[in-house]
């Protein structure tokens, strides 16, 4: 939960004398440090996500500050401050215009604002807002992992504006690109990257990070508004890279029963992965669930090997291509017309390969409890 420009600089006419002259639709974008830069080279001192403060000694020329806004912008910086005075007298009417397209906050403050005392407070800020953020992130985990008390924990929530009977949607993201090793720095960039897409939906959310993966808890979203996050966070993704799985859990109420929650967005997470799609929904995984919740692996295993398994090794032995064969007869409902249609075959020829299969697995395909099982043993092979 990142402090955002607007809560930030809340007080900072009352303190400051600051005044915001354009940006205001970027008043929810997250700040994670401050610098005063009065170098043109910001992209060496800069990651994102920042606000940058600046007198505008090198302001001396036409034009000036607005390439020095623009590549501002152009690195990610959250927020823009000018110390109005002798390098910067006023901010020209074209900086403010850019500012309001880009949606980049323009604060300026006067001469008399000494820019050490605003970032020192910047920096508090930035600090506090990290530790209650850390603090509600360990709390959610305990009560996921059932650690310490939970009538203790809950109060513990309810103090941070999470209530006992709130929704909680659980999205679980895994991230990977070969040509970039560098995960802590890439997991924060999908952290401030899905915060900010959070926030602008609703305010309340979690965010931490497991197992290699970032968690964001949505709470007291719709569902309207959890969807409207999965469509927006993957059409704005503008890191192709980097290829990003997603697992997102029920929309539940009650803090208490979270834990299955929690879990069940990993479950998705996994069916992601194995089927190679940026999201699955719990709540769509239908048969897949229940294979997945299996605590006993091996019995499914021993299931597959007994049915599919046997079609698998004969195909490789002999160079075949029955279990695809056997896929699209199950498919078309085990209809043997529909199948010679589609296959450009005789239907005499389905038939010889259905008697194949049923040789080779002891199971007859044309029988409806025997086809369930070669179906059940697909759904299976998805999940192992």
């Amino acid at each position: 939960m990142s402090i955002t420009v607007g809560k930030l600089f809340g007080n900072g006419t009352v303190l400051y004398q600051m005044k915001l002259l354009a940006g205001q639709k970027g008043l929810n974008n997250l700040v994670e440090w401050v610098h005063i830069i009065e170098n043109d080279e910001v992209s060496e001192f800069l990651h994102g996500n920042e606000v940058v403060l600046t007198s505008g000694i090198l302001n001396n020329t036409d034009g000036w500050l607005l390439e020095y806004t623009k590549k501002l912008y152009g690195v990610g910086t959250s927020a823009f401050v000018v110390n109005i005075g002798p390098y910067t007298k006023s901010i020209p009417q074209e900086v403010i215009d850019y500012c309001n397209e880009v949606k980049m906050p323009l604060y300026t403050i006067p001469w008399e604002t000494r820019m050490v005392d605003l970032t020192r407070d910047i920096c508090y800020r930035i600090m506090q807002s990290e530790q209650v953020e850390i603090s509600i992130a360990t709390t959610i985990k305990n009560i996921i992992f059932k650690t310490g008390d939970l009538e203790t924990l809950i109060l513990q929530m309810e103090r941070y504006g999470f209530l006992r009977d709130s929704h909680f949607c659980f999205i679980v993201m895994s991230f990977e690109n070969k040509e970039d090793k560098n995960l802590e720095f890439n997991m924060n960039r999908i952290k401030m990257y899905s915060e900010k897409l959070a926030r602008s939906i609703h305010e309340l959310y979690i965010s931490f990070s497991y197992k290699d993966c970032w968690v964001l808890v949505l709470v007291n979203y719709g569902n309207y508004d959890v969807k409207n996050f999965v469509n927006s966070f993957f059409r704005n993704w503008n890191e192709p890279a980097w290829k990003v799985h997603m697992g997102v859990s029920e929309n539940k109420d009650g803090i208490k029963i979270q834990a299955d929650n929690f879990n069940n967005a990993f479950t998705a997470l996994t069916m992601s992965r194995k089927k190679d799609k940026e999201v699955v929904f719990y709540n769509e995984l239908d048969i897949h669930k229940l294979l997945l919740n299996s605590k006993d692996k091996e019995v499914l295993k021993e299931f597959y090997e007994d049915t599919l398994g046997k079609l698998e090794k004969y195909d490789k032995e002999n160079n075949t291509d029955l279990v695809n064969f056997l896929y699209m007869y199950l498919q078309n409902n085990g209809s043997q017309s529909l199948v010679a249609e589609k296959q450009y075959i005789h239907r005499n020829t389905v038939n010889n390969q259905l008697k194949k299969i049923e040789k080779i697995t002891g199971y007859n395909p044309t029988n409806l409890e025997e086809k369930l099982r070669f179906y059940l043993g697909f759904f299976v092979k998805d999940v192992m």
